[in-house]
């Protein structure tokens, strides 16, 4: 048992050691390191830079462009193609019944100017 208190000892006294002091104020970091300086941006980061961001937003617009496009394209498939067929289905009928009435007219029509 004394062992076990003895390594307990040693493993806290370890921990202590290496510990970094709580800070005393706000604007103390406890020994932890910060920045204080500003540094500069890099050199390239003038047109090289905007060259490059350039490059990137086209690049991502294609990709977006085309993904949108077949998405769209997909999507206006879908709902549109059953009312395009009902709305040609309606239109046949339509048509089928006028012609229907056109040949009835013309046959009469034909009757009408018959001499006998």
């Amino acid at each position: 048992m004394a062992d076990e208190k003895d390594v307990f000892g040693k493993a806290d006294a370890l921990l202590r050691r290496g510990a970094i002091a709580p800070p005393a104020s706000g604007s103390d970091t406890g020994g932890v390191p910060i920045l204080t300086e500003l540094i500069d941006a890099p050199a390239f980061a003038g047109d090289e830079a905007k060259a490059i961001a350039q490059d990137v937003f086209t690049r991502v617009m294609a990709e977006v462009e085309g993904r949108l496009a077949a998405d769209l394209e997909k999507r206006l498939a879908q709902h549109l193609m059953p009312e395009v067929h009902t709305a040609g289905a309606s239109a046949l009928g339509d048509l089928r019944q006028e012609l229907a009435n056109a040949i009835g007219d013309a046959v009469s029509a034909a009757f009408a100017n018959r001499k006998p």
